[in-house]
């Protein structure tokens, strides 16, 4: 489907938005990009173009949910719950059709929007105070797609049909808890292993096969995704748990150390942000954010404070400040990341989410207006915005190869770029 519908923008100086041409353009190839800490590699993606309009390029369908996109190798992937007629097998030894729900994950053309194939199968929706449906994000990885439903089934597709290549239901084969709201975090893939924010601190898989390659309990996850750095040579991912975050060895899953967490309802959502020996953490629910030195191993805070509660997404850390959605308040919040101290807050953004390329902050309301602003803790310095969604917007938009893909919770799907108003 193509809609060219001109969207309205605010623009203050010169009309700015999003460029199809660039300098330098980059794949995303996983949950928070390729560095997996919510910064694009592109560059002058935004240009100073007066005679240019912003528009939606095309949109798609793609099934309740608030998996994110990925993009790579000129195709895009995301994930959401539909009602479908499956094939129903009872039927006093007649084959006939029933309608179900089921988990698809979708790969498309990032140009057009077509659907180049769906990989089904069943799932039931289970909203629980939201409208329910996956939460993880699709890993492209060595040509394989890696996905992760909210009820613990785990995927390795081939990327060009998917077809599986193997398939594994932590639930059922290795006994971890379902956490309150399902699981969330997406796959990360680490050489030839796949770890998952499933059990007490993660599981991980072997990425060739799906047979178990270590498992750190059964109690119940967080919602993060794993987060990778390097320590003395080792490979580490930190992830939050239901009650603790920690560090764990990619390799052997032994716990290199952990510390208690606790917010109300034990919704440990957004992912820890690690650099170097600092990690930093932030929850909702009147929890707050700290920031903790890990350096000999053990987890020292340096500061704690309540100003900044980061609920569903993570923020992105940029030249010493973090850029984020705060839900004490509802705003986009700039807070320095040594000290604690909130820098300035920018009203009407909901429990949005936000990336960086080159600079700039890339938002997404809670509501569906996207913005561009400065990365910078001078002040909130707005470069554009445009509505380009309705209802509900939790899934954090995607640059990619020049342009930004976002949905919402319905499954409602936009690619977004810049049009000269000679082309329209």
């Amino acid at each position: 489907m193509r809609a060219h519908n001109v969207i309205t923008i605010s623009i203050q100086v010169l009309l700015i938005a999003l460029m199809a041409v660039c300098t330098e353009a980059d794949d995303w190839p996983n949950w928070r990009g390729p560095h997996y800490n919510g910064i694009s590699n592109e560059t002058d993606w935004i240009g100073e173009w007066p005679a240019c309009v912003p528009v939606i390029l095309w949109e798609q369908q793609v099934g309740i949910g608030f998996s994110s996109m990925t993009v790579a190798d000129g195709r895009l992937y995301t994930m959401g719950n539909s009602e479908r007629m499956v094939e129903d097998p009872s039927g006093g030894g007649r084959t006939g059709e029933k309608l179900a729900e089921v988990d698809e994950v979708f790969c498309l053309d990032p140009n057009t929007g077509d659907i180049l194939w769906i990989h089904a199968y069943l799932s039931s929706l289970t909203p629980y105070l939201y409208e329910g449906g996956p939460s993880a994000t699709p890993t492209i990885a060595d040509g394989n797609v890696y996905t992760f439903s909210n009820h613990g089934m785990a995927y390795c597709l081939d990327a060009n049909d998917g077809a599986i290549l193997w398939q594994s239901d932590l639930v059922a084969e290795y006994g971890v808890r379902v956490p309150t709201y399902r699981f969330a975090g997406s796959p990360f893939v680490d050489a030839n292993m796949v770890i998952y924010n499933a059990g007490t601190h993660g599981l991980a898989l072997h990425a060739a096969d799906g047979t178990l390659a270590w498992e750190t309990g059964t109690s119940r996850a967080g919602y993060s995704t794993p987060v990778p750095f390097d320590l003395d040579g080792q490979r580490y991912v930190a992830l939050m748990g239901e009650r603790t975050f920690a560090a764990v060895n990619v390799q052997t899953g032994e716990v290199l150390w952990e510390h208690p967490w606790v917010t109300q309802y034990n919704a440990n959502i957004p992912d820890p942000i690690v650099d170097g020996n600092l990690v930093f953490v932030s929850t909702g629910y009147q929890e707050g954010s700290a920031l903790f030195d890990v350096a000999t191993g053990r987890v020292t805070r340096l500061w704690f404070q309540k100003n900044m509660q980061t609920w569903l997404n993570t923020s992105v850390l940029w030249e010493g400040y973090l850029y984020g959605p705060n839900d004490y308040g509802k705003t986009l919040t700039c807070m320095e990341r040594d000290t604690g101290w909130i820098v300035w807050t920018q009203g009407g953004f909901g429990n949005g989410s936000v990336m960086l390329a080159d600079g700039k902050l890339i938002g997404l309301s809670e509501d569906g207006v996207l913005c561009i602003a400065e990365a910078s803790p001078a002040g909130y310095r707005e470069l554009g915005k445009g509505r380009i969604l309705s209802g509900r917007c939790w899934t954090v938009p995607v640059l990619a190869n020049g342009k930004i893909y976002a949905r919402n919770a319905m499954g409602h799907l936009v690619c977004v770029e810049l049009i000269s108003a000679g082309r329209m």
